[in-house]
């Protein structure tokens, strides 16, 4: 069974097959929302950050939304293989004994963070000399920066059925935040691309955590962040919502290099509302420099159910976690294979064999 799908933009695609692929060829590492789907490439990740990309010669940037931005923080410690794993079983080990609601949620969400990006974890990704972190929110305007569930409903409508119309409309909704560290003199100025109101804000210990928590609160689901030192005054949520499986065009200036960008799915849909528009799937000429890293077909039927982990687990099997954990945990374990065959795919070269055109 080949575990990975390798697709590459044109000039991604074009560079691999002259040259295979390197760390040094990688400009920046992206990743997607998506909750427990994460759990499919964990071992990916894990080698990716703890055995490949250490061989690189220069910083790196990266970008993440919700878990995205969860599993790049852990990844931007001096132990990724550590931090990861810590990431991975507190997400299998959340505990709900019930009804699920925002103070839950909030509550083993917080236990997540706790897990692994501790005091040391939040130094050791402000002052990393191999990468560049950045995780990206929004902050709600209107209906969805009230906490009334009601009004974040109609506000959800209300955004869904202008994301039916054009991506566009959602700019008098949501407005991107950008909280980065480690950046070079001038980078703000590349957040944005797409012409959505973009806030540029520095890190640093007072306000990590709750930048990283806000990437992950979903509306409806869970408390918007407010009061995040540094940030302009107003209510953040879930990054997802506009940069679900974010395109790195929108966000930053990627000429430079490649974006590796390893996914569960073998598509991006640009904001959490695409996903329920079949036709809406990120063109690729948008991923030009862009390489998406995938389990195949086969490896996604071999999981529990022959499926990705998925949030809504939490309610099938809402009678039965022993199930739910029992899953997610075979996924996570299988996923180290999806690790292995990256490695040796960019060891051997075989990697300009069986990549892909987007």
């Amino acid at each position: 069974m080949a575990e990975l799908k390798i697709l590459a933009g044109s000039k991604a695609l074009q560079q691999i097959r002259a040259n295979g692929l390197s760390p040094q060829d990688i400009a920046a590492v992206f990743g997607a929302s998506g909750a427990a789907k994460w759990l499919t490439i964990y071992g990916l990740d894990k080698a990716i950050f703890s055995q490949w990309l250490v061989n690189a010669e220069h910083k790196i940037d990266l970008f993440g939304t919700s878990v995205g931005a969860f599993k790049l923080a852990a990844a931007a410690q001096s132990d990724p293989a550590t931090a990861l794993t810590r990431l991975a079983n507190a997400y299998i080990n959340q505990q709900y004994n019930g009804e699920i609601n925002p103070a839950k949620v909030n509550r083993e969400t917080l236990a997540i963070l706790d897990a692994f990006l501790t005091e040391q974890g939040i130094g050791e990704i402000l002052t990393s000399e191999r990468f560049n972190y950045c995780c990206g929110s929004v902050r709600c305007l209107g209906g969805l920066a009230s906490d009334k569930e009601t009004s974040q409903k109609l506000a959800m409508v209300k955004a869904f059925l202008q994301a039916l119309l054009g991506r566009h409309y959602l700019r008098g909704s949501l407005e991107r935040a950008v909280f980065y560290s480690g950046l070079a003199a001038g980078w703000n100025n590349r957040f944005g691309g797409d012409g959505f109101k973009t806030h540029a804000i520095a890190l640093d210990k007072e306000n990590l955590t709750a930048a990283v928590l806000s990437s992950g609160s979903i509306p409806v689901i869970m408390p918007g962040i407010a009061a995040i030192a540094g940030a302009p005054t107003g209510i953040y949520r879930d990054g997802g919502l506009l940069d679900y499986h974010a395109v790195p065009a929108n966000v930053i200036d990627t000429r430079q290099g490649l974006v590796l960008y390893p996914h569960f799915y073998r598509y991006l849909k640009e904001s959490w509302f695409d996903k329920f528009f079949p036709w809406r799937k990120v063109a690729a000429e948008q991923l030009d420099n862009v390489v998406l890293v995938s389990p195949s077909a086969e490896f996604v039927a071999s999981l529990p159910g022959g499926e990705i982990p998925d949030r809504n687990d939490f309610y099938r099997f809402s009678d039965n976690d022993n199930e739910r954990i029992r899953r997610w945990t075979i996924a996570k374990e299988k996923s180290e294979a999806l690790g292995l065959a990256f490695l040796n795919l960019v060891k051997t070269g075989d990697i300009a064999a069986v990549a892909e055109p987007l």
